[in-house]
């Protein structure tokens, strides 16, 4: 028979069972709330400015810094210094260098205007806009990852802008870094890819994320960019302004300080024709008259003078003087002494690769006594395709002389393509962009037109698989219609 204190015993094990479930399950309970809150989607967010590694960069400081490999680390986040001036204002307008807008040319010339506005040099700088923007904005596509997964970028619309923005998770501090850069105006054509600036009061900066076209990819801007880093704080100066726009009132006191309402976005026409105030003028009074007046025609100049006009950003060099200044017929060395004895592919100029001092190295160039860019460039056309370039070629150049036409593989593709094995594209060091599975550089074409075996060889097994693929039968999954070129000249 069992005692009192016994039965009492088994009485208390339930309630004891009960109670260590009960603290169990809290315990879990506050492991499961400590996670959550340990999670960094839930840790709490603090300005960029404020993170750790975070440093301000004067203008005139960022080269230095950023070419010897930054301030130490590969963690460090570089943002441009506050402004303490009022903003800008130019002395000078585009109206009074003559520089106008090329709406104001329609009147005249809708035709020339219509298919202009498709042209790399009028897409060369633009505002923001889902159109013009080529990167994808769409979640699941609009993320640059690097290096350190606790550091992302975000491409995206916020409150009327499109912005890019960084995180950056600091697990000592269970804190997320974060701040957005407004992309204010688009740089690129989107030909080989697209650079983003912003401005900062009057002061015009880099972004740290640019779009590589041949890869439909963010990627890390070219140049000093080292993946896993973040950097906002590279200086715009106005010989990029001078490339990659009309005209923008520029402070000549000062690196990267315009006067942001005097933007005229694209290389347009007057770049290449000159200051029209006048022309513009003269021809409103005088509505019969059918010969330009007072205006360039690039084509009555010599060569020499009309390629110095492609050479004002088609070609290296020192300058001596705001190219915005430059009048199209006086000679170019004025403002821009080329660099036209290089024989490298590449140079120091990260956009050109040395195309106007190629060109003339050309077997093509000087056994003709030389010839214009326009000859195989249309500026009031947009081109695109080996074929467009080609029919240049025919001119001169008889096909059946050339071996890939007469190969019984290749010939029906290659009459189309002269470009690809005489200017092949070649990766250019100088336009390199870091991943965070290595650099990748960009594909620019080579405008010394030769014979370059090694291109020729490789483009003949490309072109005879193309035509193999393509005389597969429709029904074949393999079948593949066309060729697939590098980027086009």
């Amino acid at each position: 028979m069992k005692s009192a204190c016994d039965h009492a015993g088994w009485c208390r094990r339930p309630l004891f069972l009960t109670a260590l479930l009960l603290v169990a399950a809290t315990a879990a309970g506050a492991g499961l709330l400590f996670a959550w809150r340990a999670a960094p989607q839930h840790w709490p967010r603090q300005p960029l400015q404020h993170a750790p590694t975070a440093r301000t960069v004067r203008p005139a400081d960022w080269a230095e810094l950023t070419l010897a490999g930054g301030p130490g680390g590969n963690d460090w986040v570089l943002l441009p210094d506050q402004p303490q001036q009022p903003p800008f204002q130019s002395p000078i307008t585009a109206a009074q260098r003559g520089f106008l807008a090329p709406q104001d040319c329609v009147e005249c010339h809708a035709d020339y205007c219509d298919t202009f506005q498709h042209t790399s040099h009028a897409r060369t700088s633009s505002l923001p806009s889902t159109d013009t923007i080529l990167g994808s904005l769409q979640p699941g596509h609009n993320v640059l990852t690097t290096a350190r997964p606790e550091l992302q970028f975000r491409m995206h619309a916020q409150n009327g802008s499109i912005v890019q923005t960084v995180e950056l998770q600091y697990p000592p501090l269970r804190t997320v870094f974060t701040g957005s850069f407004p992309i204010d105006l688009v740089f690129g054509s989107g030909n080989h890819g697209q650079s983003y600036l912003w401005w900062n009061s009057d002061r015009l900066y880099q972004a740290h994320v640019s779009y590589l076209s041949e890869g439909d990819a963010w990627v890390n801007s070219p140049g000093p960019y080292y993946d896993g880093t973040v950097d906002f704080s590279r200086p715009v100066p106005l010989r990029c302004m001078e490339c990659h726009v009309t005209w923008i009132g520029a402070d000549p006191q000062e690196m990267n300080r315009f006067d942001r309402q005097t933007l005229i976005p694209g290389v347009t026409c007057v770049r290449c024709h000159g200051p029209a105030h006048e022309h513009v003028a003269f021809h409103r009074q005088h509505p019969e008259e059918t010969r330009g007046k007072r205006i360039v025609n690039p084509a009555a100049l010599s060569i020499e003078r009309q390629n110095e006009i492609c050479a004002q950003c088609h070609s290296a060099g020192e300058e001596h003087s705001s190219l915005f200044s430059y009048r199209p017929g006086e000679p170019l060395q004025q403002w821009l002494q080329p660099d036209l004895s290089a024989s490298a592919e590449s140079n120091a100029d990260p956009h050109s690769a040395n195309q106007l001092a190629r060109l003339m190295q050309s077997p093509c160039f000087q056994q003709s006594g030389g010839f214009a860019c326009t000859l195989c460039h249309d500026p009031h056309q947009n081109q695109s395709g080996s074929a467009t370039y080609a029919r240049h070629c025919r001119s001169c150049h008889q096909q059946n002389s050339c071996p890939e036409v007469q190969h019984p593989d290749t010939g029906s593709l290659a009459e189309t393509r002269c470009v690809v094995c005489h200017m092949p594209a070649r990766r250019d060091a100088q336009v390199a962009m870091q991943t965070r599975h290595g650099n990748i550089e960009a594909l620019l074409r080579d405008h010394q037109i030769g014979i370059w075996p090694a291109t020729a060889t490789a483009e003949r097994a490309k072109l005879a698989d193309t035509l193999r693929q393509a005389l597969q039968p429709q029904n074949n999954p393999q079948h593949s219609p066309g060729a697939q070129e590098g980027t086009a000249p």
